[in-house]
């Protein structure tokens, strides 16, 4: 399909832009470089992409350029790194991987600044209901992960549930959505708990817990180490209640440290995944380059980078404006993984049916 799409684009002719007649991509990324690196599995995504789309459509003139703009975790160093963005006319789309409260207050920023903006690891929820035809979530929405964690607790024959969630409007979309979902079945929620901070506090916790019979826990915490935290503070009082957590707790760096405490937990995938030759060949490829094996954050990056390069080549034009119209295509787009579709608001389509629910063994997710 790819070579198609060049084939027809030099078949058409490209339209110079200035002497040099070779036309920008640019698609910067915004994110605490630290946290990025430190996993390393998307930003490797996207620089295979990147490394593979030059030389595909180096025949086009198109220059396909990225970079991480680190914000350093900090919410004013994020607003500043995005208005910059926004004002820069070269910027064609933004992987905005920003804290969630950063993201909120910079996607509209981005947005009518006329950048495509697309959230490989998610976003508020309610960013994608006001039809912005510049934003486009990558990741299941918390809505639908909810739901896929009250269908998961239901086949599994648990039946008195503890949420533990720690009031963050992402996390407060996720456990709404999970009791909705749980609604006229044999599952309840019997206790709420906003605040673990130590294990001498859980203990009065825990007791109330065995007193009401839990037989599991969701756990919707912000931040990735201290969801662990208090993962393992609940483990070290209870090694047998069923535990359902968040896709946060699905990061490579984070599971070589809390290996033995994650082990039997279960979350919700994030990439329902198409087995296929195409993704076989990109994992060899990641192989080749990276000497391991490729995560769903690897073929995420991969994908989105690919998504905007691939559109734009197929539409012709580097205009944002265009770009985004075509990333709402119904026919969706086909990338290594899974067919890509955003609903109107940017969302992601999903059929929460077929969303996987991962079990940890062995400090990794399957």
């Amino acid at each position: 399909m790819l070579a198609l799409c060049l084939s027809a684009l030099l078949l058409a002719g490209c339209t110079p832009q200035g002497d040099s007649g070779r036309r920008l991509l640019y698609i910067p990324i915004l994110a605490d470089a630290s946290w990025l690196y430190a996993d390393g599995a998307f930003i490797s995504g996207v620089n295979l992409a990147v490394e593979e789309l030059t030389r595909e459509y180096a025949g086009a003139g198109l220059v396909i350029r990225t970079e991480v703009l680190d914000d350093e975790a900090s919410y004013e160093e994020g607003v500043k790194n995005a208005a910059e963005v926004a004002a820069n006319p070269e910027v064609t789309a933004v992987l905005n991987l920003q804290n969630f409260d950063v993201t909120k207050t910079t996607a509209d920023m981005l947005a009518a600044a006329g950048k495509v903006v697309l959230f490989p690891y998610g976003a508020y929820d309610s960013l994608f209901t006001r039809d912005n035809p510049y934003l486009f979530c990558g990741v299941p929405s918390f809505a639908d992960l909810g739901e896929a964690m009250a269908k998961y607790v239901q086949d599994a024959g648990l039946k008195r549930i503890a949420v533990y969630y720690n009031g963050v409007q992402s996390q407060e979309e996720l456990v709404t959505a999970f009791e909705l979902a749980l609604f006229d079945s044999e599952a309840k929620v019997v206790d709420y708990v906003s605040s673990i901070i130590s294990p001498s506090h859980f203990s009065t916790i825990d007791a109330r817990w065995k007193a009401l019979g839990v037989d599991g826990v969701v756990i919707a915490q912000y931040g990735l180490d201290p969801a662990f935290r208090v993962l393992e503070i609940i483990r070290q009082s209870n090694g047998e209640v069923a535990i359902i957590g968040e896709p946060i707790f699905n990061r490579a760096n984070a599971l070589a440290v809390y290996k033995d405490v994650a082990e039997g937990m279960v979350v919700p995938s994030t990439l329902v995944l198409e087995e296929s030759e195409r993704l076989e060949a990109f994992r060899e490829r990641y192989r080749q380059k990276y000497g391991h094996e490729p995560d769903i954050w690897a073929v995420q990056g991969y994908d989105l980078v690919r998504l905007v390069v691939d559109t734009a080549v197929h539409l012709d034009t580097t205009d944002p404006a265009r770009i985004a119209q075509g990333m709402h295509s119904e026919a969706g787009y086909q990338g290594v993984g899974r067919l890509i579709r955003f609903e109107q608001g940017g969302a992601l389509q999903v059929d929460v049916d077929k969303l996987p629910m991962l079990t940890c063994r062995d400090g990794q997710f399957l």
